[in-house]
């Protein structure tokens, strides 16, 4: 969604992989295939990976096809794609693999973190990994060479870490856990602010698309603040749509910056234009508390993803136009990530990577 990486192979060379196969369309009577992405195979497993959208008259809806482990047994916990689209990062225990979305080749050395990790993200200009580790480390990596910058961040009045973003032009970075959103140059590794939590801490946090705002979501308290990069001030007064006590699990900015989402702990998602300072309800994540939720660059598809379920949405008539489940109900959609070009969204499900095409629902 906004991450990049500029990646080398075990030789010196950058790894080069050929363009993913073309979407192809057929027409029937009440149902289009809207698109089918991928016959994948696995050199190594001999695994074929397919993915289909489905559209007919009123509605559309996205089935994914076999579902594959990935390298015979990696357990996936976190996904997300580098800007350009052109690599995977995933995270399974205790390290980072770099994989081809369509081979799924690894690709170079993994990055060893040595705890197991929770959340990461990688700058836009593709240099420096940042990963939450389980042993409550923060470490920004250097995505050549796959080695640490540094020795892990750490800022007095932030204590457990929990949500990473980073700025547009890869400058600052935002790390937010109990006592609020710290900021990082990422240049000299100083802190240069501490937005404060009015609850005592932050659940999630994210960049506005040119970089002036930082959206933070307060753990318990259900309300999200709008922030200036500049002044590290709030902007105006929270957001409100959640019960007391929720937290908001999750924040993403849409590509003009005016439209927002957010997920929370009382099972809803909300889409706030900023402007005018109101929101729009999406409930269906039933007794689950919503932990992700991307917006795509135009802001007219929302996905959600809670423990349970990934559900994807049309904001403006708010109609869930696909979804799909944990295994047997389970517990088991760790996260979600869509490709730059917002045609591929990966969906973490019983830790195996899934690919979903929307190329059918962004041309609905």
């Amino acid at each position: 969604m906004r991450v990049k990486a500029m990646l080398r192979s075990d030789s010196a060379e950058r790894p080069t992989e050929p363009p993913p196969p073309a979407v192809s369309a057929e027409n029937r009577t009440s149902v289009v295939v809207a698109s089918i992405v991928a016959l994948v195979l696995l050199a190594a497993t001999a695994v074929v990976l397919t993915v289909q959208s489905v559209r007919d008259t009123d509605t559309v809806r996205a089935a994914s096809g076999y579902r594959g482990e990935l390298d015979g047994g990696s357990m996936f916990r976190q996904v997300a794609f580098d800007p350009e689209g052109t690599w995977l990062y995933a995270a399974t225990g205790t390290t980072v693999e770099v994989r081809h979305p369509v081979t799924h080749r690894r690709a170079g050395a993994v990055f060893e973190i040595g705890s197991r990790v929770l959340t990461m993200v990688i700058s836009p200009d593709g240099r420096r990994l940042v990963t939450v580790a389980e042993d409550n480390s923060v470490r920004v990596w250097d995505t050549e060479s796959r080695q640490p910058v540094g020795e892990p961040l750490a800022a007095e009045g932030l204590t457990r870490a929990i949500g990473l973003a980073i700025n547009p032009d890869s400058t600052l970075l935002a790390v937010a856990g109990d006592g609020g959103t710290a900021l990082w140059n990422l240049a000299d590794r100083r802190v240069v602010g501490l937005l404060q939590a009015a609850n005592g801490s932050h659940s999630s946090v994210a960049f506005s698309p040119d970089g002036s705002r930082v959206a933070t979501g307060d753990t318990g308290g259900g309300t999200v603040v709008l922030w200036s990069t500049d002044t590290r001030q709030p902007e105006g007064e929270p957001l409100v749509a959640h019960q007391p006590g929720a937290s908001v699990n999750a924040v993403a900015f849409d590509r003009s910056g005016t439209v927002l989402a957010d997920g929370s702990g009382d099972f809803v998602a909300n889409v706030w234009n900023l402007t005018a300072r109101e929101h729009t309800e999406f409930r269906g994540h039933e007794f689950q508390p919503v932990h992700s939720v991307i917006l795509t660059a135009d802001g007219r598809t929302m996905i959600t993803a809670s423990l349970n379920s990934m559900r994807i949405w049309d904001v403006q008539s708010v109609a869930e136009v696909g979804r799909t489940y944990g295994k047997d109900g389970s517990d088991d959609i760790n996260d979600i990530a869509l490709s730059p070009d917002g045609d591929t969204l990966a969906v973490i499900r019983d830790h195996r990577i899934e690919f979903w095409s929307l190329d059918g629902l962004r041309n609905r």
